[in-house]
């Protein structure tokens, strides 16, 4: 096969991948892009860029996000072309929350430059305009994209391989045996768009962050992927995997406590109480006796430890960082009740300039996006979760019923990481939540796997 026919079927999968062309396999997958983006968010901490005048917008998740979203488009349109094909992407009311909370954002930017904006704002509105155009690029390039049950295995699959390295970077790291991962990313010739947390602790233990930028990042991404490690131990194609993910879920476990934070504490329950609430009752009882174990084997080999998980809890209402964020509703109040249908614009709070930072992302979306900006968002985790709910009840076999009901846990740690966290700032947890968004689209049409 000659260099230029090669060039014309790689140009054709990328341009059109839902087409189908007889008697040409493929030469690329058809999920190696969404891949990319998985593989470069678990690589390289959000607030390393490439050089040059892209700033924060030039992180390598976010380009590839945008690539996605600009095939999405052309995926579209292409399919558009050929009413008759049977591979036109269909329509899936997950995949009409994902079109509007992108026609919400693109509005809420519109509503922020009607108003007179200094530099800051106006950088400010347009940064948070791009990522929400490429996280949303990426839920919507995988609904039209994944038709084939193995691409959604190995996206998902991804994740969990993400998450794992993650937690072997912070245990790596608390061994003394490799610097922090973000003296290694500045060996790739990337620069820092903002300055490197440095170390931050909590009753003297050092709070891990593996490949993350921050703890809590670390801990929702762990937790997030814990359920997709837990569904493909059980229901992987080969022996192999099933082994491998069950090693990824013990690893994923023992990392959710180096993270020192309430957030890993509640994530990991919410993962483990939904995901396995679809088991076979044998199966439960053996999963309650596992937890127990693991419970009672950090008490053993890590007692100091436990005791620091127990105090951040017994504590809580004499710690600044939950005192600071119910400090945070007089605020935000103040704020919606000025503007209360459309709110401010998104990205023009900035908290850099005297302003409170909001650990929650719903606060931030009542200040940008007022009541309409909000109930889209709340339409995001409600029908997606609906869909995953109805689909975990009702699949074919007991592994697209597993793989739902887990889909159904990494959103529900997602919702509860948007109420202790602003998730626009962590590139880790939004990419998984717009991954499943978009895998519970391509699920939902009439008609597909």
């Amino acid at each position: 096969m000659s260099l230029a026919t090669i060039g014309r079927s790689v140009a054709r999968t990328v341009a059109d991948p839902t087409r189908h062309v007889p008697h040409r396999p493929r030469p690329l997958r058809v999920s190696w892009l969404p891949v990319a983006v998985i593989a470069f968010a678990f690589l390289v901490p959000g607030n390393f860029v490439v050089p040059g005048p892209l700033r924060s917008n030039g992180s390598p998740a976010r380009i590839f996000s945008l690539v996605c979203l600009a095939l999405a488009v052309l995926t579209f349109v292409a399919a558009s072309r050929r009413r008759s094909d049977t591979d036109v992407p269909r329509w899936s009311v997950v995949g009409g929350a994902i079109a509007l909370y992108l026609g919400a954002a693109t509005w809420s930017y519109g509503v922020a430059v009607m108003h007179p904006l200094d530099a800051g704002q106006s950088a400010g509105a347009l940064r948070s305009l791009i990522a929400v155009l490429g996280a949303a690029g990426v839920a919507l390039y995988v609904w039209m994209l994944v038709r084939d049950r193995a691409d959604v295995d190995r996206i998902l699959g991804w994740i969990v391989v993400g998450a794992t390295f993650s937690v072997l970077v912070a245990l790596a790291g608390m061994a003394g045996l490799i610097p922090s991962w973000a003296s290694i990313a500045r060996m790739s010739g990337l620069v820092e768009n903002t300055a490197t947390l440095r170390e931050l602790s909590r009753l003297d233990f050092t709070r891990a962050r593996g490949t993350s930028e921050h703890p809590i990042e670390f801990s929702l991404a762990t937790t997030a992927a814990l359920p997709l490690a837990l569904h493909y131990a059980r229901y992987a194609v080969t022996r192999t995997a099933r082994g491998w993910s069950a090693v990824a879920s013990v690893l994923l476990v023992v990392g959710v406590p180096l993270a020192v934070s309430r957030t890993a504490v509640l994530g990991v329950v919410i993962a483990l109480v939904v995901a396995v609430s679809i088991w076979p009752a044998v199966q439960k009882f053996v999963a309650a006796l596992v937890g127990a174990a693991a419970v009672v084997g950090f008490f053993v080999l890590a007692p100091a430890l436990v005791q620091s998980l127990v105090e951040i809890f017994t504590t809580a209402q004499e710690d600044n960082s939950v005192t600071g964020r119910l400090d945070d509703y007089v605020v935000v109040e103040q704020l919606f009740l000025a503007n209360p249908a459309l709110g401010l614009g998104m990205g023009v709070y900035r908290p850099d300039t005297g302003g409170n930072y909001l650990d929650n992302t719903w606060l931030n979306t009542i200040i940008g996006g007022g009541a309409v900006g909000t109930l889209v968002f709340a339409a995001l985790f409600l029908l997606a979760a609906g869909v995953a709910w109805d689909r975990s009840l009702i699949g074919p076999d007991p592994a697209h019923r597993s793989l739902n009901r887990a889909l159904l846990a990494v959103l529900a740690v997602v919702l509860m990481g948007s109420l202790t966290s602003d998730l626009t700032s962590f590139q880790q947890p939004t990419l998984v939540f717009m991954v499943v968004l978009g895998v519970l689209a391509s699920r939902a049409g009439k008609g597909t796997p």
